[in-house]
């Protein structure tokens, strides 16, 4: 068994994630196991959008 986690800047644009895709197809996808995490710039979005949220701004709902 496998485990590959990719994420970030590994899916930070179309092209990033095609070469992970050639990388998993030279991966017996029985004994694979596949862990990805946000795509680049997601989760500093996701604080910045909790913080406004939490801080009362209401500009946190252009960004969600």
């Amino acid at each position: 068994m496998k485990v590959l986690k990719f994420g970030g800047s590994s899916l930070g644009t179309p092209e990033r994630i095609k070469s992970v895709i050639q990388i998993l197809k030279g991966y017996d996808q029985k004994a694979l196991t596949l862990v990805c995490s946000a795509f680049g710039g997601v989760t500093d979005q996701l604080i910045k959008l909790s913080d406004l949220a939490w801080r009362g701004d209401q500009s946190y709902k252009e960004i969600l």
